[in-house]
């Protein structure tokens, strides 16, 4: 497919890099949840899969251009999508291997206590992954998340555009766009790529990473509380909108609902009167002025005094 060099092809160009960005990200994600999990909590494999995953993260990501294009293409002879599946997963070998490493050590370092509270108070394995380990990782995953992305836009530049062999393979976006402006000497078309670069790393962070960095910072498992607090005017601004002072109501619904089910399941009595809509104010997170959607590691002396949402009834005398 040819590459304009036109400065209006850039936003449709900047789009087809985000979105490549974008899915190569929650596959990313997802892998990385899914063998940290798996490591922490199979001891027999547990070796195994730490040292598959630090040999995969020493190799460089260009490396794993030739098989990955030629399977993806292989697969999906004769058609684009080939192409943008190689290029998705060179993407994704840019970004998964520092989140997956970082989920595993969050798991494995969860205090004691707060493992034992989880299973004194009969958590299933959905709800200690929902209301501990998640909660507990988050901070994790948010910053090295920012480092998979980085590392992403520079798999981003090399793979969108190359060269197998006699075979020239090139996608629309601005990977493609920059290099084909650097080979044909365009200096303004490269300098206009060179500012939609900038401008979607400086809007990403605005926009994204600073307000999940100020959202993750309730999840800090500290004695002391930091004078130091990350702010974020974006996350102000959704915590006033009229869509995020609804959520805490359906939420604890949904928890008083699962609450419920959970209590048929084990077939004893429970008074679902305890939400988090009902802890009291001092207990409430600062940055919400309510309680939390999700908890955080402050909650633990919560945990150890009751279930999240449900306390069990007290028996007939």
């Amino acid at each position: 497919m040819p590459i304009s060099h036109s400065i209006g092809a850039l936003p449709a160009y900047a789009f087809y890099s985000i979105v490549r960005i974008g899915i190569a990200y929650l596959l990313s994600l997802t892998f990385a949840i899914t063998y940290g999990y798996s490591a922490a909590y199979n001891p027999r494999i547990e070796a195994w899969m730490i040292a598959v995953l630090d040999i995969l993260q020493s190799i460089p990501v260009l490396s794993f251009l030739p098989p990955v294009v030629l399977a993806m293409v292989a697969l999906v002879p004769g058609h684009q999508m080939g192409i943008e599946m190689g290029v998705i997963l060179l993407i994704f070998t840019g970004q998964v291997w520092n989140l997956a490493f970082s989920f595993y050590s969050s798991l494995k370092s969860i205090p004691r206590e707060m493992l034992e509270a989880s299973r004194i108070y009969r958590y299933s394995a959905w709800q200690r992954f929902w209301q501990l380990e998640m909660p507990y990782s988050a901070i994790g995953l948010v910053w090295n998340s920012i480092v998979s992305v980085a590392g992403g836009w520079f798999a981003l530049m090399a793979c969108e555009m190359f060269t197998m062999g006699t075979r020239n393979f090139q996608l629309p976006g601005l990977g493609s766009y920059l290099q084909t402006a650097a080979d044909s000497g365009d200096v303004h078309a490269l300098v206009a790529g060179f500012a939609v670069v900038i401008l979607i790393v400086v809007a990403t962070d605005q926009l994204a990473w600073r307000p999940l960095i100020a959202w993750s910072d309730k999840f800090k498992f500290e004695q002391v509380e930091s004078a130091d607090r990350v702010t974020s005017p974006i996350l102000n601004l959704l915590q006033r909108s009229a869509l995020f002072t609804s959520l805490p109501a359906s939420f604890g619904l949904a928890l008083k609902s699962q609450c419920i089910a959970d209590s048929h399941a084990q077939k004893r009595p429970v008074s679902c009167t305890h939400s988090m809509r009902a802890l009291p104010a001092t207990q409430r997170h600062p940055h919400f002025g309510r309680s939390p959607s999700w908890p955080s590691p402050l909650w633990a002396g919560e945990l150890c005094k009751r279930s999240l949402c449900c306390e069990p009834s007290p028996g007939p005398n």
